[in-house]
């Protein structure tokens, strides 16, 4: 999406390795090698090469301690062309099971519209409600197109 196709939203570009082979889980070493993801462009560096150029939708958790260092990245659902499944349940159990504090969640848009549909939207709000009950912090939710991305916690989804 270019910022002049929206008046709410504003695009982002999304910078993939071409060479990086996708893997549905990612595991750092210790704390001290662990990289601070404090920011949508954080996370979007390390989800995009996981999310860029599949032909179906899906969903990852990139999950962080309680000083935001990485903890690992796990998908959390693969869907259909148009649709992933994102249950509270689902995307918290790997969080909570690794002693997550916070989780951003992203998906992406096998269209390459990252425009995030009305149940993007409504997901989100009831996945930071069920995060908040758990004490997991959704700090944001990624909708990765190509080549762009959308960040609902910019929007005020969040």
């Amino acid at each position: 999406m270019s910022p002049s196709s929206s008046s709410e939203a504003v695009g982002h570009k999304v910078v993939a390795c071409p060479t990086c082979t996708p893997s549905p889980a990612f595991r750092p070493g210790s704390p001290a090698e662990r990289s601070q993801v404090s920011c949508p462009e954080d996370a979007l560096a390390i989800v995009a090469p996981l999310l860029t150029g599949r032909d179906r939708e899906h969903c990852l958790a990139v999950n962080l301690d309680v000083k935001h260092r990485l903890l690992g990245v796990v998908t959390v659902s693969i869907g259909s062309v148009d649709h992933t499944f994102m249950a509270p349940r689902e995307v918290f159990r790997q969080a909570l099971l690794a002693g997550a504090s916070a989780i951003f969640l992203a998906h992406n848009h096998p269209s390459g519209d990252p425009t995030p549909s009305a149940d993007d939207r409504q997901v989100t709000r009831r996945l930071a409600q069920a995060g908040a009950t758990l004490g997991v912090d959704l700090l944001d939710h990624l909708v990765v197109g190509d080549p762009e991305w959308i960040s609902l916690a910019r929007l005020g989804i969040l």
